[in-house]
């Protein structure tokens, strides 16, 4: 039996998977130590994932049932499989934070160029 490690996007460090989880919204890479508004106080990435709320939008953006539906639908309150850590707890979501490749993506599309270019111009500009 293996245990992998994984890396967080926000302090870097590497921990093993059940401590780092995905933001269901932004994708980043997260470690438990640095999840914001921790309500819920656990070491454990899975404790941090989405909670079903019984909304028409949350069913339908992630094509699931309530348990009244579906005899394998969701309860209030349950861990929805496979989304990741709710994005209230992310800290590149919240703005708390911001990653590189974020502020490439925006710098970007505020310079109205891509990637190709700015390498190019910046191999151009370090002759």
């Amino acid at each position: 039996m293996s245990v992998d490690f994984y890396s967080c996007d926000c302090c870097e460090e590497s921990r093993y998977e059940e401590y780092v989880g995905h933001c269901s919204n932004c994708g980043h890479s997260l470690c438990t130590s640095c999840l914001i508004n921790n309500d819920i106080d656990s070491r454990y990435a899975y404790e941090y994932n989405v909670k079903f709320d019984g909304s028409k939008k949350q069913k339908e953006e992630y094509c699931i049932e309530s348990k009244e539906e579906s005899k394998y639908g969701y309860e209030i309150g349950d861990v929805i499989d496979d989304v990741g850590i709710d994005s209230k707890y992310c800290p590149f979501c919240s703005g708390n934070k911001i990653h590189n490749d974020d502020l490439l993506e925006f710098a970007l599309k505020l310079l109205n160029t891509d990637r190709n270019v700015l390498i190019a111009r910046y191999k151009d500009a370090n002759k």
